[in-house]
């Protein structure tokens, strides 16, 4: 039964924001209670100062979002527990996640409150950096940790390990631990592979390494992997889901698992995932028309 339901939008379109509004009134004439977040709150011109979105997933289901795919996932890296429905409305260019179109989404509502979606669970990835003994950085991950060095930087080189085990040093730009959600992201645009969304998997992908043999990996989910920066001068960054990030020291170690919660989508009915590659990417269609 729904008890509190979220609403996050990105901002800079009249669009969204007229479709948010439609989500207000649609929450007020059902009696539902709306958590916003500070900026939705501002541009919608609510009485609410809004709540974070820490506070929000641990409390409101459904979340909704307005915006594109980085909108929800910047909300969805907060689950921790039970994870909320998300509802994610596309308005992005791409939109793996967010599968709701804009125009369906009153509909989709209405099946929510009754019960009648359809969701799919995605793995996450937990981060941290280990510099000195101490935890120096952590956040969890819907795509990718990246770990890779700065625009003016030489290359660095980093040393990978898997459960313990040394695997090789790679000079590279950096490298790319990958959830399959993520693997249609910067994952897939440096070489790795397409992983289902349904498996458990980590995928780790080197960024232009300066060796033939260094190649993509697909691990366990239950692998622990480690990314340890030796001794470098230039400056390198851990970067998650492109969103948030910290500059790495020497001798820091990035540690990244499987974290134990996944995060829950509203996925279409009609379409699988193999039409949705090949409506966003053309994957499987032929280059010239036959």
């Amino acid at each position: 039964m729904i008890e509190r339901m979220g609403l996050v939008i990105r901002p800079g379109s009249q669009r969204v924001l007229s479709l948010a509004r439609e989500v207000v009134a649609w929450c007020q004439s059902r009696n539902l209670p709306l958590d916003v977040c500070p900026q939705t709150a501002k541009l919608l011109k609510l009485s609410s100062p809004g709540i974070g979105a820490k506070e929000m997933v641990g409390r409101a289901d459904p979340i909704i979002t307005l915006g594109g795919d980085g909108t929800l996932i910047g909300v969805a890296r907060y689950v921790h527990g039970q994870s909320p429905v998300f509802v994610g409305v596309n308005f992005g260019n791409l939109g793996f996640l967010t599968e709701v179109r804009p125009d369906e989404l009153i509909g989709v509502l209405d099946d929510v409150l009754k019960g009648d979606v359809k969701c799919a669970e995605r793995v996450l990835l937990e981060v941290q950096v280990h510099r000195k003994g101490a935890v120096a950085f952590e956040s969890q991950a819907v795509n990718d940790v990246v770990v890779q060095k700065g625009a003016r930087s030489r290359l660095p080189q980093l040393d990978l390990a898997v459960n313990g085990h040394d695997v090789a040093r790679i000079r590279a730009d950096g490298i790319i631990l990958s959830t399959p959600t993520g693997s249609t992201a910067y994952s897939l645009a440096a070489g790795g592979s397409i992983a289902h969304p349904s498996l458990s998997v980590i995928l780790v992908t080197p960024i232009c390494p300066h060796s033939l043999t260094n190649r993509p990996l697909i691990l366990p989910g239950s692998a622990a992997v480690e990314v340890e920066l030796p001794k470098f001068d230039d400056e390198v960054i851990v970067t998650v889901d492109g969103q948030v990030s910290e500059t790495l020291a020497s001798g820091d170690i990035v540690k990244v698992s499987q974290a134990k919660q996944a995060v829950k989508f509203v996925v279409s009915r009609e379409k699988s995932y193999f039409d949705i590659l090949r409506t966003k990417l053309n994957w499987g269609v032929p280059n010239r028309p036959d």
